[in-house]
């Protein structure tokens, strides 16, 4: 079971001109390994995230599961369940072989620098591959 962090940020970011407003509180980071067949891409090594976003005047959240995997340079968007736990999809961690989504880059800034505060990448960032730290 991952450590609960509860650590919000205030992010501001563009979508289509207008500078929008949200709070996105990650609720946990963690290194995570996965052995998959080879069939569906293989072994899943990398970094998995969950983080709660309240949107503008938003009452309830929307929760992200996210990973980026060794040698990524983004953030992806696992699942996703809106207010009251509403699926819009569920793609388990690390899949790569569904269509893939990200949150805008400011979400990723967050999450990456929290994945260094932990001691969980040795090296992260936009234009920089994941390096896991050693374990």
């Amino acid at each position: 079971m991952p450590e609960t962090i509860e650590q919000p940020h205030t992010i501001r970011f563009d979508h289509n001109g207008e500078t929008l407003e949200a709070v996105a509180t990650v609720k946990s980071i963690e290194r995570r390994e996965e052995k998959v067949s080879p069939l569906v891409g293989g072994d899943r090594i990398g970094l998995e995230a969950h983080l709660l976003v309240l949107l503008g005047d938003a009452t309830e959240p929307v929760s992200y599961h996210l990973s980026m995997l060794v040698e990524e340079t983004d953030w992806t968007i696992d699942a996703k369940f809106g207010p009251g736990s509403y699926p819009h999809w569920s793609h388990g961690f690390g899949v790569r072989y569904l269509a893939t989504k990200g949150l805008p880059v400011e979400f990723d800034d967050v999450l990456n620098a929290l994945a260094k505060e932990r001691g969980l990448a040795e090296q992260i960032g936009h234009d920089l591959p994941l390096i896991l730290a050693h374990a």
